[in-house]
């Protein structure tokens, strides 16, 4: 059975599944070079990329919030049936019940012809993916973002190939009020900060270890996040006079981030321990967009209340899709499931690279050169894990200071993170945790706060990824690669052609593909 499945909102997405399995998870931005891309894609030629003819399509799945494409040009599926979000119930105050209370089947009527046809909530399909994609055979989720479709936090709790209930709120929802940490994330960012909405969070998570938690700022973040979650951080209270904007420099600056983080890491407690005293599960899957916060989510863990936690790859709106289709697939048609991690390649495909070249990688780096790598099928996700990857010696003092100036641009208090061999006592597959390191080894990915961020690779997964990191063991006893993002101020290098684009105009040393090994002009080694 092939099932198509749809999310068009910001970080728009589509997942091709074919027998339960991701054919392929493609992202709008990697394909239009546009971050966090909204609306419609090309269909019909993804479709004619990946060999799927429209007549082959057995089911569509949809989220029907519907966004224009940043021309303001208009998708329109015609849809027989009335959408869950047209029920009685569906603005209901801390709804709870069981997953059919928040989708609905259609009739879809696209390239002309009409399919069997499915709507999944924006917070039901957060928690599909979380649980569909972790090796958990039973667990609780906790969800959290800005908001979709009129929510911005739910707890669930599911089993096998089900999603048994799902309750949203977080109990704080009262007379039309809701808890909505990411909106006020993305809020200060966007009003205080300057920043882009939807880039503002993942910075602020950076600045946040320069300051320390005050209380009373800590206070007015919860009003914030309950009553005013789109407005400005109401700095007039703390003698600031109008003056609404923050400077990263500023001592007061840096404690309103750190209040932040303090208080999603204690609502996140709050949360696991809410949903742990309603369903005493040993497993909890945290995921939706405030779920890419690595602190919170490493205090759950740590915490006890669970025996073992999980983050997918995509918790992000950008997995939305992924997981419609695998609630349609395994809640709705009753498939079974055996519980693994899913692969998070599932992007567009840049070809092989040999294992051959890993010598030469290993000497660059040993060198001090900083190292792009495109191969193979792109990541699915925020997170740069070795296909798209920059690549850089960690033991290098002054290594972050270079990457920000010359090849990433970007702001002076964000870190940067590696990719480790072995147990860091963390599920950090997808760098959604952080673990303690030593500044004096490893300087240039160990954070102002003494931790890190890592992507921890096991036996089994990525051959290449592997095959270089233990002979960059060998060669310098050093476990631990920096491992950052392939792109500049643009999503992630999606084909070799852009990857060759973005290490041209940029300080990037080194560039790796299926194509072989190409360097700067004047770049020499040493014999």
């Amino acid at each position: 059975m092939r099932i198509l499945s749809l999310y068009f909102g910001h970080d728009a997405n589509l997942t091709l599944l074919e027998d339960g399995v991701p054919v392929a998870v493609l992202e709008k931005e990697r394909l239009t070079r546009v971050k966090h891309d909204q609306g419609p894609m090309d269909l019909d030629a993804i479709l004619e990329e990946y060999g799927w003819a429209s007549e082959s399509i057995e089911v569509v799945v949809i989220n029907p919030y519907l966004r224009p494409a940043r021309d303001g040009s208009p998708f329109q599926w015609v849809l027989e049936g009335e959408t869950y979000d047209q029920r009685p119930d569906y603005k209901q105050d801390g709804w709870v019940g069981p997953p059919e209370g928040r989708m609905s089947r259609h009739r879809i009527k696209l390239f002309g012809r009409w399919y069997d046809g499915y709507a999944v909530d924006h917070h039901l399909a957060h928690v599909a993916g979380a649980l569909f994609t972790s090796p958990f055979e039973e667990a609780g989720i906790l969800t959290a973002d800005g908001s979709g479709d009129l929510r911005a936090c739910a707890l669930a709790w599911g089993a096998g190939n089900r999603i048994q209930a799902i309750e949203y709120g977080w109990g704080y929802e009262k007379k039309k009020m809701q808890l909505n940490i990411g909106a006020v994330w993305a809020s200060i960012g966007q009003y205080n900060f300057g920043m882009k909405r939807l880039e503002g969070a993942g910075k602020l998570m950076g600045l946040a270890s320069y300051g320390a938690p005050q209380d009373e700022i800590v206070a007015a973040l919860k009003e914030q996040m309950l009553y005013y979650p789109y407005a400005p951080f109401q700095t007039y209270k703390f003698d600031r006079g109008d003056e609404l904007a923050l400077d990263p420099q500023e001592r007061f600056a840096q404690d309103v981030c750190a209040s932040l983080e303090k208080l999603t890491t204690d609502l996140y407690l709050e949360a696991a321990q809410r949903l742990k005293s309603r369903q005493p599960l040993d497993h909890l899957v945290l995921t939706g967009g405030c779920s890419m916060n690595c602190i919170a989510n490493t205090a759950v863990h740590r915490s006890g209340i669970f025996a073992d936690t999980w983050v997918p790859a995509q918790p992000h709106d950008g997995g939305l899709s992924l997981g419609q289709a695998l609630f349609v697939w395994h809640h709705v048609l009753g498939n079974r499931r055996t519980p693994k991690a899913l692969t998070p390649y599932l992007g567009t495909d840049a070809g092989a690279v040999s294992l051959g070249v890993i010598p030469e990688i290993v000497r660059f780096l040993e060198a001090g050169q900083s190292v792009g790598l495109c191969y193979g099928r792109a990541e699915s996700g925020p997170r740069a894990l070795g296909h798209r990857s920059i690549l850089l010696d960690p033991r290098i003092p002054d290594g972050k200071d270079r990457l920000n100036r010359e090849v990433k641009h970007r702001e002076w208090y964000r870190p940067y993170a590696p990719m480790v061999l072995g147990d860091w006592g963390v599920p950090s597959k997808y760098m959604s945790y952080i673990v303690p390191t030593n500044a004096a080894e490893v300087p240039a990915v160990t954070h102002v706060d003494g931790t890190t961020r890592p992507q921890i690779v096991d036996d089994g997964d990525d051959p290449f990824i592997i095959g270089l990191l233990k002979a960059w063991r060998e060669k310098t006893g050093c476990g631990l690669l920096l491992n950052t993002s392939f792109n500049c101020q643009e999503p992630l290098v999606n084909t070799v052609d852009e990857a060759r684009a973005t290490w041209t105009r940029t300080g990037l040393d080194v560039l790796v593909t299926p194509k072989g090994i190409e360097v700067k002009d004047g770049l020499q080694l040493d014999a």
